[in-house]
């Protein structure tokens, strides 16, 4: 996908100046992007802050590199500009800010959109909230998120008169399409952040255009949660949020 030849061509420029064991982690994330598996998470991570700041370092340039990318776009007049940013009319305390965005948010959206990446049942219930957004979002009513609960009746009643009687049959299952729900999850978790726009749902269908940094910092922090652990996705992705709003926080 895009967000992986983007980062193979980052691997390409930094090949010269990066640490040998820095392309190593690079070259493993674009692998696990081009095929995501249930990995291993290993008992004891070798130099773990050592590692959160590869990671986030990772996170910042493809954040960076995908910013400049949308900016391109909507210069090219190829997407049409998303308007102003909540940020720009919102009056909230500085504290308040930097809690929002370097506590609350990675917290609230590493549960909801990481934690599941590992459970069955948890998986099944993010996808019928998925659905239940989807449906809000086209007929923009908050009642839509109604159907959510019958949806998860329907595919945890499927799952368990179809799979959940052999291990064996389950985790086949799993294996052939957790690939395609990673991914999903990425592109949901980066839809999300349209909410930073005032125009919102509005600027679908290309939405994705405009959030195409989260889109990749989102398939980092899925890397990191199923390779390391959810701890780490988290404390990467306060990490990543704490750069910005600290620029944020300068202008004012």
């Amino acid at each position: 996908m895009l967000i992986c030849r983007l980062l193979e061509w980052l691997t390409i420029i930094l090949r010269a100046v990066l640490h040998a064991k820095m392309l190593v982690l690079i070259d493993d994330l674009i692998a696990y992007l081009k095929r995501p598996y249930l990995a291993r998470i290993p008992e004891k991570v070798e130099r773990p802050f050592n590692l959160v700041f590869k990671l986030a370092f990772i996170c910042i340039i493809a954040g960076i590199g995908c910013g400049m990318l949308t900016g391109i776009l909507i210069g090219l007049k190829i997407i049409p500009d998303p308007g102003p940013s909540v940020m720009d009319h919102k009056k909230m305390s500085k504290v308040l800010l930097f809690v929002m965005a370097v506590v609350w948010a990675p917290l609230t959206e590493e549960l909801l959109f990481r934690a599941q990446l590992r459970r069955f049942t948890a998986s099944i219930a993010f996808i019928a909230l998925s659905c239940g957004a989807v449906l809000s979002a086209i007929v923009q009513t908050d009642w839509a998120f109604l159907v959510s609960p019958f949806i998860f009746i329907i595919l945890y009643l499927v799952y368990r008169y179809n799979l959940s009687r052999s291990i064996t049959l389950k985790f086949e299952f799993w294996k052939r399409i957790f690939p395609w729900h990673f991914h999903l999850t990425a592109i949901c978790f980066s839809l999300v952040h349209l909410s930073n726009y005032e125009k919102g749902i509005g600027l679908l269908p290309l939405g994705i255009l405009y959030t195409l940094p989260q889109l990749a910092v989102g398939l980092v922090l899925g890397y990191t949660r199923m390779n390391y652990g959810l701890k780490y996705s988290f404390v990467l992705h306060a990490m990543y949020n704490f750069f910005p709003v600290l620029l944020f926080l300068s202008k004012y």
